[in-house]
């Protein structure tokens, strides 16, 4: 068997991975496009299991935290790409549900990767069949985005309006061929905000790419200065889709004829000449690394998008930091510590766990877009994790399994109706473009990152912590449902737009005496 610190390497591998997949993920969404992305992830999927299960006895668990490594890669690429896929070929009215099915479908995974290790267990070398199994999905997921459309934001920053139209068509007339080809209003108004959006961050991205240069040839100083100007000014102005004609830039749609058609050049063929012929050229020479990071931090932490990428970061190391992961990951570890020997039997007992959070996210699907919204299930989740933290601690001092078990049931319960979907509808939600692949990028390596650090915490403080082991995450769920509270404003029911704009206007979530209160009661 494997030490305690390889076994904690190997579980935090795959968190390891995952910091870095999300970087890889934003580079290749941006450049080919999110279905190619969604491909490179499962390439992942497919090649980390086969290594895993093909590594050797002597190696000592090291080609194991290779392979989890791998893993990790495909679940930080893919926990990028999916949301953002989602989130931007989904209605406003359903996004949250939409989204949320991507939780269910990795918890329904959970369900059936515990169901195979039990039927697995005791068979010889079942350890390798346990990590091996996971390439055949790994591979019918590499098949599987061939046969769905791109992103159409995607495809108008490429300039393919066109077939953005016609994606647009397809998914909001499912199922089913638009009758006679023809074009309405809703989605044509869709387009045509899709396209404000991208004009607006393309001239914002041509304005700070010629402030970079100008501080490259001496003009620092100035530079900072406009560039600060620019930010509080509002210096590019976004596009609203009632006037498609600002700076010079002519909309996707004319509006010559109706009803319009995707074949119409009257109607539907894009002239995008205006801007690029009254913007001043782009210098040859590109900006440095240095000089980029550095305005990505000005961007991030500075500039009109700073509360919502405060909100973001926040979401994810709470999300972790509560224990959400590290419950799942050593749960048989736990009814070890309390005297169960079955193994067979763990893994079924712990099972129950997914059971709980299968439920929990079936729950939050029909509450995130409707009844409840974003802000009240991830408060409410908050404090029902922290009560069921303190309860595992007493069920873990007294060894209680049946109390163990429906601790951990019960927070994974809190867990999958709030924050384990309402994390990724709002990564998919709060950005705007200009911002949004790095943005995801960055607070989704911070969630794989602070979970790789939570789960050796949580088998550091399981071995030797004692009472503290609980008592720790109870504090830090307790935290999350405070700055839920203080910095994350509702966004169920608004557009893209609507969301991106309240965070850029709050400054921060006040708490009237009423309001505080009720949660207090």
């Amino acid at each position: 068997g494997l030490s305690d610190t390889m076994v904690d390497l190997v579980v935090a591998g795959a968190k390891v991975g995952a910091v870095f997949g999300p970087f890889l993920a934003g580079y290749i969404m941006t450049k080919a496009g999110r279905r190619a992305s969604l491909v490179v992830g499962a390439f992942f999927f497919f090649v980390g299991p086969i290594v895993m299960a093909a590594s050797s006895v002597s190696a000592k668990g090291l080609d194991m935290m290779v392979g989890r490594f791998i893993v990790g890669l495909g679940i930080g690429q893919c926990s990028v790409v999916v949301p953002a896929y989602l989130g931007e070929t989904t209605p406003s009215a359903c996004r949250g549900f939409v989204v949320e099915l991507y939780e269910v479908s990795l918890v329904f995974g959970m369900i059936l990767a515990s169901t195979v290790d039990y039927l697995l267990t005791d068979i010889p070398n079942d350890w390798r069949y346990m990590v091996g199994v996971p390439a055949i999905p790994g591979f019918l997921l590499m098949l599987g985005p061939f046969f769905l459309p791109e992103s159409p934001r995607w495809l108008v920053m490429k300039g393919r309006e066109k077939e953005a139209l016609q994606v647009l068509h397809t998914i909001r007339h499912a199922p089913g061929r638009v009758k006679d080809d023809r074009s309405t209003p809703e989605v044509e108004n869709e387009l045509l905000e899709i396209w404000s959006d991208v004009k607006h961050v393309e001239a914002s991205e041509k304005e700070v790419s010629q402030i970079l240069h100008r501080r490259r040839g001496g003009q620092g100083a100035s530079a900072a200065g406009d560039y600060a100007a620019g930010e509080s000014a509002g210096e590019v102005n976004e596009i609203e889709p009632s006037s498609p004609a600002a700076n010079g830039s002519r909309s996707p749609l004319s509006s010559s004829s109706s009803p319009r058609h995707f074949g119409s050049t009257s109607a539907t063929d894009v002239e995008l000449t205006g801007a690029q012929s009254q913007q001043p050229p782009a210098p040859s020479q590109s900006p440095t690394f240095g000089a980029t990071l550095q305005a990505w931090y000005r961007e991030l932490f500075h500039g009109p998008e700073k509360n919502a990428v405060r909100a973001a970061l926040g979401l994810a190391i709470f999300n972790q930091f509560s224990g959400s992961t590290a419950i799942t990951n050593y749960a048989v570890e736990v009814l070890r510590e309390i005297g169960m020997t079955d193994n067979k039997k763990a893994i079924l007992l712990s099972s129950g766990i997914s059971f709980a959070k299968l439920v929990g996210i079936v729950v939050s699907m029909f509450l995130v877009d409707s009844v409840v919204g974003r802000r009240p299930l991830l408060i409410g989740g908050g404090l029902g994790m922290s009560a069921m933290m303190v309860l595992l601690t007493v069920g873990i001092e007294i060894q209680s399994i049946p109390l163990v078990i429906l601790a951990e049931s019960l927070y994974m319960l809190s867990f999958a109706v709030s924050w384990a979907g309402i994390f990724w509808v709002l990564m998919s939600e709060i950005f705007s473009m200009r911002i949004k692949a790095v943005a995801v990028s960055l607070a989704t390596s911070v969630l794989f990152a602070g979970g790789a650090i939570a789960n050796i915490l949580y088998h550091v403080l399981l071995k030797k912590g004692g009472p503290l082991f609980g008592l720790f995450f109870a504090l830090v769920s307790l935290c999350s449902a405070v700055f839920v509270y203080v910095f994350v404003p509702e966004t169920k029911g608004r557009s893209l737009k609507e969301v991106q704009r309240l965070f850029e206007n709050m400054g921060f979530v006040r708490v009237n005496e009423s309001e505080g209160q009720r949660l207090i009661n």
